[in-house]
């Protein structure tokens, strides 16, 4: 396992989420609302992660093989909650209800589905892309 590139293409991801973010609340909000924006930028990283985790486990040469695409997601997943409550409560300042609110699947926040998909999207793209 190579846990540089793990980190790398992990990093590269937080900075398209970033401004996918920026993007959904200065542009997409207008056209389609708060939660429409939502839907938006959920549904976007998460294509985002699918296609990353595709060129990662090709990179990689992971096709097939079950447990570094597993320790991939889990590591993917370990920054992500890990970034989100260090850097987002820390650096950015977003208090904790704030920070945990976007877990709350009953009120309609979508983001344990896209740390889903970082575990995810490696196991399947894995089996995709196996010899």
């Amino acid at each position: 396992m190579n846990f540089k590139l793990i980190f790398i293409f992990w990093a590269v991801m937080v900075v398209i989420a970033i401004v996918n973010g920026y993007f959904g609340q200065a542009v997409v909000s207008k056209a389609l609302g708060d939660y429409g924006s939502h839907l938006y930028r959920t549904f976007f990283i998460i294509a985002v992660i699918f296609v990353f985790s595709n060129v990662y486990i090709r990179k990689t040469g992971l096709g097939g093989e079950l447990t570094p695409a597993l320790l991939t997601g889990l590591s993917w997943l370990a920054l992500s909650i890990t970034f989100e409550f260090g850097f987002g409560h820390f650096v950015f300042g977003f208090p904790w209800e704030k920070i945990t609110g976007e877990y709350r699947l009953s009120e309609g926040r979508l983001w344990a589905l896209v740390l889903a998909s970082e575990v995810i999207a490696p196991v399947v793209n894995s089996f995709i892309l196996r010899p």
